[in-house]
């Protein structure tokens, strides 16, 4: 059965996927407020929300919302991205409309306590120091600071110390009543149930409530990356290098190549990167390639976890197997492997009533569409080895690479050597 999508009058749309197969059933509420939506002197309220709205309700104190989960054996949880925030239940199917009712009464009747909010805050606080600890995250993110510069999707998710501490109800309140509204939110129910019966459960408990704001803009604006470097200097045992390159967007015709090849070029065991830098070399417990695509944005990264003597040898393998895949493409076999690695991800996926429900969600919020799993499918299985290749020798142009270091001092050039693979 093929998910549905149904759009509310005022412009709420609902996405379902019905399975029978299960007695689950996931809904997630997913709404394009991101740290990309924020200003410089808010970052991170999109973020600090996501916790606030689970901080009592007119009815329900916060302890009240985990006990009614916990009494159902569901789940409830959040996450926020540059690009959205996302509130979600796990149930059986027959507590479904319980857990609708509880999404309902946090998004709409929160009460944002002066009290919880100031312990909250702390709760935050803390999680930047824990990310600030997390010295591959501070590579990564310091590569997309470098990377979309003045953009938007520059400004991290969590937040600044200086603009969390300084974040107050009325902020908060504020950035609802700017950005919650029906033509950026999508609620996604995937599992056993109906679409009739969860056409009735978002009439019931979300149509009408979201603010209606039909000329908001809001998806991210396209950006021109330049690339830079910065070096972050800590008294830390690992050295941890990030780079960053342009890539497609989720709209791009060449999404579908481009995630299925990153599987042979660093995404996994067998890949380039593991078996050359880890496997051959010995320079790295973890080193991988990832894909961070918006709907008008994307960039391809890698991530490499070695030693301060060994960051610029690391750097240059990299760029040496970047420059052979520039010029030579894949081999037939890494190839088929690529398109058997993407079609079982896509295929295992289906297993998960979340993970449908996140993929659905996401897609249908920043595409206004969705991809149908049997036509991905047939467009893997009928991929060409040649267009595959044409597509990947255009990938990785370190012309305008972003790359971070956080580790040890160092003079090494790390920048140079990979920038010195376009030059070759």
């Amino acid at each position: 059965m093929k998910a549905q999508v149904y759009q509310f009058r005022e412009g709420l749309r609902l996405v379902h996927l019905e399975r029978k197969s299960t007695r689950a059933v996931a809904i997630g509420i997913l709404t394009g407020a991101g740290s990309e939506n924020e200003t410089a002197k808010n970052n991170g309220v999109s973020h600090f929300l996501e916790h606030m709205f689970f901080k009592g309700t007119k009815t329900r104190s916060s302890l009240d919302i985990v006990k009614e989960i916990d009494a159902l054996g569901a789940q409830i949880n959040a996450f926020t991205s540059k690009t959205s925030t996302c509130f979600y239940t796990f149930s059986i199917d027959e507590d479904s409309e319980k857990c609708a009712e509880i999404l309902s009464d946090i998004l709409f009747n929160s009460v944002f306590d002066k009290e919880e909010l100031e312990r909250e805050r702390k709760v935050v606080l803390e999680e930047i120091s824990m990310s600030d600890d997390d010295n591959a995250d501070v590579s990564q993110e310091t590569a997309a600071t470098l990377y979309y510069g003045d953009n938007a999707l520059a400004r991290p998710i969590l937040g600044t110390r200086e603009t969390v501490g300084s974040l107050t109800r009325e902020d908060l309140l504020g950035y609802i009543e700017e950005n919650y509204c029906a033509q950026n939110t999508v609620i996604a129910v995937v599992g056993n149930i109906t679409q009739s019966r969860a056409r009735k459960l978002v009439e019931k408990y979300f149509e009408g409530r979201f603010r209606s704001i039909p000329d908001r803009v809001w998806k991210d604006l396209p950006h021109q990356t330049e690339g830079g470097t910065k070096k972050i200097f800590k008294p830390i045992e690992q050295a941890n290098i990030t780079m960053l390159f342009p890539s497609v967007s989720m709209t791009d015709e060449n999404y579908l190549a481009v995630n299925a090849g990153g599987y042979v070029f660093g995404g996994g065991m067998s890949s380039r990167l593991f078996s050359e830098v880890r496997e051959k070399h010995g320079l790295a417990y973890s080193v991988y390639s990832y894909n961070s695509c918006c709907a008008n944005n994307g960039y391809a990264g890698v991530y490499i976890g070695t030693n301060t003597k060994s960051a610029l040898h690391a750097v240059e393998i990299v760029a040496e197997i970047i420059a052979d895949v520039r010029k030579n493409g894949f081999t037939e076999e890494e190839f088929r492997r690529s398109v058997q690695q993407a079609k079982a991800a896509y295929i295992l996926g289906q297993d998960s009533n979340g993970a449908m429900m996140r993929y659905y969600a996401k897609w249908l919020l920043m595409t206004d569409s969705l991809n149908d799993f049997d036509e991905l499918i047939f467009r893997l299985e009928n991929m060409k080895y040649d267009d595959f290749n044409n597509i990947y020798m255009k990938e990785f142009d370190a012309c305008k690479a972003s790359l971070a270091y956080v580790g040890k001092e160092t003079d090494a050039d790390l920048y140079g050597a990979i920038k010195k693979q376009t030059e070759e």
